[in-house]
């Protein structure tokens, strides 16, 4: 197994005899301690190779519908005239909800990368130092666990919650894989529908009926709606988890007060409303 005091660089000889050995009861102490460290983590520390642990299952198809969202928008734009009523207006609407479309798969592509844990959050920080909405708004996964794991025990005992809704409540974006690549299934054959409805006659006309306009567009609005409101649940759970937490602690300063505490509250430090709520 790989060793990791090497690492360090230790290069001292102790010409005064400073570094000393543990006591006996020290190295026993340490003996008894319950192991903090894997055999493949000492491995991966000793051999630096840590990191790309995370994966975001939900990379590739947000990635593929912005690609299909653009293959629309451009193909759209290249018609000049429409053979039915009506299209003209409903496939205007396709080429902004497919612009749209773009941004709402980008966004949820870097939620869920952040959420997954393939951006921590001070990474993020590093990266983006000015960006305060990341900073203050945005869940990652390592920020999430401390929220959660927290909540999980406080609402256990308040509501009775026995699953694990509050662990996973600012990631429920990680498992919506198969609403995603139905989603994708249908809007990756649009822009070859469009396409194969263009003739030259001598300028680009498209024979879309207005049932297929309305279509295309109705299921590419119906993909935003769902990414933005499963973005939007996780973002907003995350901000109700840090309130709660935050109004937890500021409760929690009066449970078990010891003596002296109780005395300044009760009688020089407390309001009358935290008064009437610990006597």
């Amino acid at each position: 197994m790989a060793t990791l005091f090497s690492n360090l660089g230790y290069n001292y000889s102790d010409p005064h005899g400073d570094i000393t050995d543990f006591s006996s009861d020290t190295i026993d102490h340490m003996k008894a301690l319950p192991s903090i460290i894997e055999d493949w983590q000492t491995e991966d520390i000793a051999t630096s190779n840590t990191g790309g642990y995370n994966q975001n299952p939900l990379s590739a198809i947000s990635t593929s519908i912005a690609v299909s969202a653009n293959a629309i928008k451009n193909v759209v734009s290249t018609i000049v005239t429409y053979t039915n009523i009506g299209v003209s207006n409903v496939m205007a609407n396709v080429a902004n909800s497919s612009n749209n479309l773009i941004t709402a798969a980008t966004n949820f592509k870097d939620h869920t990368d952040r959420v997954s844990g393939v951006v921590n959050y001070s990474d993020a920080v590093e990266a983006n130092p000015a960006d305060t909405t990341i900073i203050s708004t945005k869940p990652f996964k390592d920020t999430i666990k401390g929220f959660s794991k927290l909540l999980m025990y406080v609402i256990y005992q308040t509501d009775g919650i026995t699953n694990t809704s509050i662990m996973y409540g600012s990631q429920t974006s990680l498992f919506t894989g198969p609403e995603m690549n139905v989603y994708y299934n249908t809007i990756s054959t649009y822009a070859n529908t469009i396409n194969s409805s263009i003739t030259f006659t001598p300028n680009a006309e498209s024979s879309l009926t207005l049932t297929q306009a309305n279509t295309i567009n109705t299921s590419i609005n119906q993909a935003i709606t769902f990414m933005d409101t499963r973005r939007t649940h996780d973002e907003t759970f995350y901000t109700n988890m840090k309130t709660m937490v935050s109004d937890y602690q500021e409760t929690r300063q009066f449970s078990n007060m010891g003596e002296s505490e109780t005395n300044l509250v009760n009688n020089y430090t407390g309001s009358s409303k935290i008064l009437t709520r610990i006597n």
